[in-house]
């Protein structure tokens, strides 16, 4: 097969080495012409497109070549030696500008301990699905002072992760949660924490100063300053600053946090900020503003957007750990806003324990709720359990209207070949099923697992050895059995009720429940190693990996 880059040699390379990967040196009989047209359309649109042999994968830019080439590569239908592809018929443009993805780099997880290697694979996985942006954090909250090796270890996972986005042409995004403080911090700057006094769901966590005290302030800004001049020489794009969770102060001065000490403490993070990058984005984050009982925080910080006191924000970044924020929903956009779904740690521990996490009809009714006023959005990702997930919310913004169904389909024929597609996303479906019921405290539906577990074996049986072997189908596949082993114990030893509830459980008790069974712990183990955390010589995520019996 012959690619005609016309300059393009990355794209090239990208394409060329996929195809290859899939069919090896097979020629399926046709030119693949590569190129760039600024008429086309809007920034990063894309149409494929042809005619007598050769295929037309067009970019209105260098950002919308490599989605066409992600629709190209993923549209298709693969056999062994050759692959149909499939015309666009029409320029495909994104309906929202904002397309980040979020890798929580920290605590052990898969993208603290993967290889570089597998690190830049997986963010081209990404650009080609259609993320145009990536974001980090540097993990304040550890750290006793900069010369502390987590620090400078989290820097240089960052400052890798960066380069290989930026090698991509992908913007890079910083987060700081500004009253956030090292562990070393006087505690006579303790923030109040009053904020969160009924304990539901805000947070309070790592130490939190409150800027008012006396010397406190200086000592943040000597925070953002370092942490914001570790990445001088390969460039931010945007910084998103962070309200709870990590951060808050519940005294007279800084309440009500999220409109008022958050809000003064941003508006010169956002001035730190610009003096080291000009053209940086701020986007201003009120996750679980106003969460139970309300402080005000989002009527205030709207009457100040609405004042133009707050000029500094590009971008509101609205979410919740539920249904979206009804107040959002229920007033005019004063700011471009995007979402924050939370894909990794909805009602399940530990998260990542039993394989991949589809919450497909879950996420798609949230999405109808709020996609109205969305400009975009950034999925917050522990690992790569999640990764049905950010397929779902980046088909989401690519297209308004898309359908999960669509979206995932196309997915699971690309990685698992098409005659599985359909199946797969039942097997989904199924998943999250139980996952639900049990999150509400429900029973169980061992039915709808057995049918989960048997869809997974007959796909496990039928699908290439190469697909069988990857991990995306090994996740998927994994949650099926772990599944119908967890829920089969469950009947058997007649549990009930909530204090029996398999899925709130902590990851101690679940592997007790399958201790005597060889093939489910082989199957954590497996995990594991698709974790990169076979064993506890180099840390242990708690929240997101299986623990092994006799490991606990």
């Amino acid at each position: 097969m012959i690619i005609k880059d016309n300059g393009h040699l990355h794209h090239k390379e990208l394409l060329s080495r996929r195809i290859e990967e899939r069919i090896g040196k097979s020629d399926p009989g046709f030119t693949v012409t590569l190129g760039v047209d600024e008429t086309l359309g809007g920034p990063e649109s894309y149409q494929i497109g042809f005619t007598e042999k050769n295929w037309l994968i067009t970019g209105s830019d260098e950002a919308g070549l490599y989605y066409g080439i992600g629709k190209f590569l993923h549209s298709a239908r693969w056999h062994d030696d050759r692959f149909e592809p499939k015309a666009t018929g029409r320029v495909v443009s994104p309906d929202c500008p904002f397309r980040c993805i979020y890798f929580a780099v920290h605590f052990h997880n898969w993208y603290h301990e993967a290889p570089l290697e597998e690190l830049e694979r997986y963010l081209e996985d990404m650009l080609l699905y259609g993320y145009n942006a990536l974001e980090c954090i540097v993990p304040i909250v550890q750290i006793t002072g900069f010369d502390d090796h987590v620090f400078l270890e989290a820097i240089q996972k960052d400052r890798e992760i960066f380069r290989l986005a930026k090698n991509l042409g992908m913007k890079v995004l910083f987060s700081s949660v500004p009253n956030q403080a090292m562990v070393t911090a006087p505690h006579e700057w303790d923030a109040d924490i009053s904020f969160d006094f009924l304990n539901v769901r805000r947070g309070h966590l790592g130490r939190l100063v409150c800027p008012h005290k006396p010397g406190a302030l200086e000592y943040l800004k000597n925070i953002w300053r370092t942490s914001l001049e570790q990445f001088k020489d390969i460039g931010i794009d945007g910084m998103i600053a962070w309200p709870y969770d990590e951060g808050g102060c519940g005294c007279e001065k800084c309440r009500p946090w999220g409109a008022n000490g958050f809000e003064w403490l941003c508006s010169m993070l956002s001035e730190e900020l610009r003096k080291l990058y000009p053209d940086a984005i701020f986007i201003y984050s009120t996750w679980t503003f106003d969460n139970v009982y309300d402080q005000h925080e989002y009527s205030t910080l709207y009457k100040k957007l609405s004042d133009g006191r707050m000029e500094y924000v590009d971008y509101l970044m609205t979410d919740a750990h539920e249904d979206y924020p009804r107040y959002v929903l229920e007033h005019p956009v004063v700011k471009p806003i995007v979402s924050f779904p939370e894909i990794s740690m909805w009602k399940l521990s530990p998260w990542g324990g039993f394989g991949a996490t589809p919450l497909v009809k879950r996420f798609e009714a949230i999405w109808d709720s709020e996609k109205a006023v969305i400009s975009g959005g950034m999925p917050y990702s522990e690992g790569l359990y999640e990764d049905l997930s950010k397929i779902q919310f980046i088909g989401y913004y690519w297209d308004k209207n898309a359908r999960y169904r669509d979206t995932l389909r196309e997915y699971a024929s690309y990685e698992f070949g098409f005659e599985a597609a359909e199946d797969a996303v039942r097997l989904m479906e199924l998943i999250e099923k139980n996952h639900v019921d049990c999150a509400e405290l429900k029973d169980p539906d061992l039915a709808a697992a057995e049918e989960a577990a048997s869809i997974a074996e007959r796909i496990d049986r039928t699908i290439s050895l190469k697909r069988k072997q990857s991990w995306r189908w090994r996740i998927l596949y994994i949650r099926a059995i772990l599944d119908v082993k967890r829920y089969r114990q469950y009947v058997a030893r007649n549990m009930h009720g909530e204090a029996d509830n398999l899925i709130l459980r902590h990851d101690e008790a679940e592997t007790q429940l399958l201790k005597d069974d060889p093939e489910a712990q082989a199957l954590y183990r497996e995990l594991r190693r698709i974790y990169h955390c076979l064993n506890r010589d180099n840390g242990f995520n708690k929240w997101t990996l299986p623990v092994v019996q006799g490991e606990m």
